[in-house]
């Protein structure tokens, strides 16, 4: 069954008010009903009670004292309710009876329920009747039975029952109009809120939903929403400046190579300059190849969490490794590397990702290092944790550009360092690897005094 929202809303509260309107009403008439026969039953004891002081017990035979004088009593009042009064035997043969009751009997039962007050049918009329038995030195000498007129209060009853039975329906489907104008009243912030994301495209998310004037659970709602399409904002504008970079980075060294070649093919030249021109496309190829490679490697970090080899390593000898493939820049730079024994926690990693990490860190340290100066690299234990500080004396970070370096493809304050090279990719090859082997990565940088890179291991 395909209901609006707000429909099933109304439907289930309806089901649940159902139950419990249900439950009040046979509540009600539950106690109606026992405070109606509560009354006519005391009544019938009292007339039981006082009838049985009227008896006179003659050897085995019963009968009323006063006969006579009720006769007379009969035909000069008109009783509202009678009382019908019989006398019976221990068999249930009858021994004397009310005037009122005529030719009429009282129907008699000799088993021990009948004693209570119970119902009972007149002349086609409802009565309400007890059977109290009949003693005399410890014997039983008969019963006497007492009946009333129950027709009132039966007809009180099937009245309080038929207004129940009627006005139930009514209820129900007054509280469902009512439950599902509430509920539509309730949903209005959730369609407002679905108008308002259905406007939101791909070309235009500057659009935010209103906020609900109360801080209730649609509030919070579509406060996460808001916040949602921030996120989502933002990772647009990165991939719009990530395509717009890798454009523009891939377009250099290609229109180095085509200036190159067009060269070449202008007029003759001597062997000596082609092998140079030559020299340079084949760097620039290098340079794309390589630029390329990185992008190929930062995409394939989405899914490399699969594919991860944990095993023991010492990031000491991982951080001579790198410092090994890189003694030729070291060595043409005049840069000193400091590594300070201490002694390292165990460590379970992916040798790939962090000899990836070391080498991108200490690569940007040597690279921005300016010649003779130290770069530092201190392993230690911190919390029970593995740290590694690569320090380095270079060119440093401005402050505002801290947030933005492990961004692709962007690169702090470039146009003032023409001469160094580089993708802007590294750190941001770092940051991923880093996520994937849940190692916290935090960076130091004073503009001019150079930069500290931090790596805290898991424990």
């Amino acid at each position: 069954m395909n209901l609006a929202f707000k429909d099933r809303i109304a439907l289930h509260y309806l089901l649940a008010t159902a139950a419990l309107v249900a439950v009040a009403y046979l509540v009600v008439f539950g106690v109606v009903r026992d405070r109606v026969y509560t009354d006519l039953d005391r009544n019938l004891r009292l007339e039981a009670t006082k009838h049985l002081g009227e008896l006179r017990v003659a050897g085995p035979v019963i009968r009323f004292a006063n006969r006579e004088e009720w006769e007379e009593r009969e035909h000069r009042e008109v009783q509202v309710d009678p009382v019908f009064i019989q006398l019976s035997d221990p068999q249930g043969r009858l021994l004397d009876r009310s005037p009122n009751l005529k030719a009429d009997q009282l129907a008699f039962d000799a088993a021990p329920g009948w004693r209570a007050p119970h119902n009972s049918m007149l002349r086609g009329k409802a009565l309400r009747q007890i059977q109290v038995p009949v003693e005399q030195d410890g014997r039983r000498m008969g019963y006497l039975l007492a009946a009333i007129s129950s027709e009132a209060a039966r007809h009180v009853l099937d009245s309080l029952g038929l207004v129940l039975l009627g006005s139930y329906p009514v209820v129900l489907l007054a509280l469902f109009g009512l439950a599902r104008g509430l509920a539509g009243r309730s949903i209005a912030p959730i369609i407002a809120i679905t108008a308002a994301t259905n406007r939101i495209t791909r070309h235009d998310l500057s659009a935010r939903v209103a906020l609900p004037p109360r801080p209730d659970e649609l509030h919070t709602l579509a406060s996460a929403i808001n916040g949602l399409l921030h996120r989502i904002e933002q990772a647009v504008a990165r991939e719009k400046q990530f395509t717009a970079d890798a454009s523009h980075e891939l377009r250099t060294p290609l229109a180095a190579l085509r200036g190159t070649l067009e060269v070449l093919v202008r007029k003759p030249r001597r062997p000596e300059e082609y092998v140079a021109s030559i020299g340079l496309g084949i760097q620039e190829i290098d340079r794309l190849s390589h630029l390329v490679d990185q992008l190929l490697l930062l995409a394939r970090f989405e899914n490399h969490g699969q594919d991860l080899h944990h095993q023991e390593l010492s990031v000491l000898s991982s951080v001579h490794d790198v410092l090994h493939r890189h003694r030729e820049t070291l060595s043409a730079k005049c840069l000193r590397v400091e590594v300070p024994a201490a002694d390292a926690l165990p460590l379970r990693s992916d040798p790939y990702l962090l000899d990836l990490i070391l080498d991108n860190l200490l690569a940007n340290a040597i690279k921005y290092s300016p010649a003779g100066s130290t770069i530092t690299v201190a392993l230690g234990a911190a919390d029970g944790r593995l740290c590694c500080a690569i320090q380095d004396e270079g060119i440093g970070i401005r402050p505002e550009d801290l947030d933005r370096i492990f961004d692709p493809l962007y690169r702090s304050d470039a146009l003032s360092h023409k001469e160094i090279s580089g993708t802007g990719l590294g750190l941001s090859i770092v940051a991923k690897a880093c996520q994937l082997l849940g190692i916290e990565l935090s960076v130091a940088s004073e503009l001019g005094r150079g930069s500290t890179f931090t790596l805290r291991f898991p424990a």
